[in-house]
């Protein structure tokens, strides 16, 4: 009897450890898998990172002046001094320069006042050629009322007469011959074309090109310049003169002088960061494997509009002064520039990548509480590449589930990811 009873004992164990096993496999299955981070307390900044070109703080350029280079004092790469003088002109040119300049306006005032004289000539042929054709459809009306006349009521004699094609006195004849003089006149008159008003206004362009290049000569010559002297310490990067050639107005400089030791970082930026961006705040330059210290010193008053094969960009240009010493850094190359928007000394953080937004713009989290997630909405403050400072809704030490996915809700079993807390 004890026997039996022991074995219904243990088949009963062995019923129940089944079911258990059974049972928390399946409430396993009910729970989700989970990486999780620490709540935790610590810096936080926030950067703008961004590209931008090295120039130099201090640079000028000198254009050419009207007349003949007597002598260029300098060469690339020459060191030069404020005050320092970079080419000497020939001024007896300057005169010449004037006449030139004048003989050229006149010619084009000229050119406009042949082509209207021309416009007139030929609006005054088309009005004779529309009265001739008029005259002659007063002719052509006339035959033909004298036409009908005689085939209704006309003597034999005229009846023949318009039957004789090769009678000059024939009215059809006549007719015949006044409707190709007309059609002559009218192939005349379509080959004779006005001026268009395209050609009038090169016309005018040209009259006012030559009075810009007459007034900047005259201009030269009451300034008598003969020489371009430069107006700060610098060296040489551009050259674009040469001696015993006559130069002219030019958009191009002739020499560019640069301060090669003081240099700054301009950036730009669209309007999306534009807002972000304020005088004095700390950056940092970086040239390969070099950093170098800088500080935001200027930023453009207006932003400016540039047309691209993608379309036309709006920005907003960034002077950045860079305060360490930089040999190593050249004029125009490129650098990449982090730029410090805010800093956070003691702030309350997570991960980036554990918060969750609704389509009505609230932030939230899903935090671990025994053993389910729980939705807590934050507030959020400054925030970097990699984390976020939460301003309300949390305490230090507490769990957030991260990158969670849509299958979590609140209340959702989940289990965390054995070695995965942050």
């Amino acid at each position: 009897m004890k026997k039996k009873i022991t074995i219904s004992i243990v088949i009963i164990f062995i019923v129940g450890g089944i079911l258990y096993l059974n049972l928390s496999k399946k409430n396993e299955q009910n729970f989700v898998s989970v990486k999780t981070s620490v709540v935790e307390q610590g810096e936080i900044k926030s950067y703008l990172s961004t590209t931008a070109t090295i120039k130099s703080k201090n640079s000028k350029d000198y254009y050419p002046l009207q007349g003949k280079v007597k002598k260029v004092n300098v060469k690339l790469g020459d060191k030069v001094t404020k005050g320092q003088v970079l080419v000497e002109y020939e001024t007896q040119d300057l005169n010449s320069a004037v006449k030139q300049a004048q003989i050229q306006y006149d010619n084009a005032v000229l050119s406009k006042k042949i082509l209207t004289n021309n416009n007139n000539d030929i609006k005054n042929k088309i009005a004779d050629l529309n009265k001739q054709i008029a005259d002659l459809d007063n002719k052509i009306a006339e035959l033909d009322k004298q036409i009908k006349n005689i085939q209704e009521s006309g003597s034999p004699q005229d009846k023949a007469l318009l039957l004789d094609s090769k009678n000059p006195q024939n009215p059809i004849v006549i007719k015949q011959n006044v409707e190709s003089s007309k059609a002559q006149l009218k192939a005349t008159k379509d080959s004779l074309k006005p001026i268009s008003d395209e050609q009038f206004k090169q016309a005018d362009n040209s009259i006012e090109l030559a009075k810009v290049a007459l007034d900047s000569a005259k201009q030269n010559l009451s300034k008598v310049q003969d020489k371009i002297i430069s107006d700060i310490d610098g060296v040489v990067t551009s050259l674009n003169i040469t001696e015993g050639t006559s130069s002219i107005a030019s958009a191009q400089p002739a020499i560019t002088i640069q301060d090669v030791e003081n240099l700054k970082a301009v950036m730009y930026v669209g309007k999306y960061d534009a807002g972000k961006i304020k005088e004095g705040q700390e950056a940092i330059i970086k040239s390969g494997d070099k950093e170098y210290k800088g500080k935001v010193s200027f930023i453009d008053p207006t932003a400016k509009k540039t047309v691209s094969a993608t379309g036309t960009d709006t920005s907003l240009g960034v002077d950045i002064d860079i305060l360490d010493k930089a040999q190593e850094l050249k004029i125009d190359f490129d650098v990449d520039v982090d730029i410090l928007l805010g800093q956070v000394d003691n702030a309350l953080k997570i991960p980036a990548e554990s918060i969750k937004t609704t389509k009505e713009d609230k932030t939230f989290v899903y935090v671990i509480e025994g053993d389910k997630a729980v939705e807590k909405e934050v507030k959020l403050g400054l925030q970097s590449d990699m984390e976020v400072q939460v301003l309300e809704g949390l305490n230090k030490g507490e769990k957030v589930i991260l990158n969670p996915s849509e299958t979590i809700k609140n209340g959702t079993l989940v289990k965390e990811s054995s070695g995965d807390d942050k």
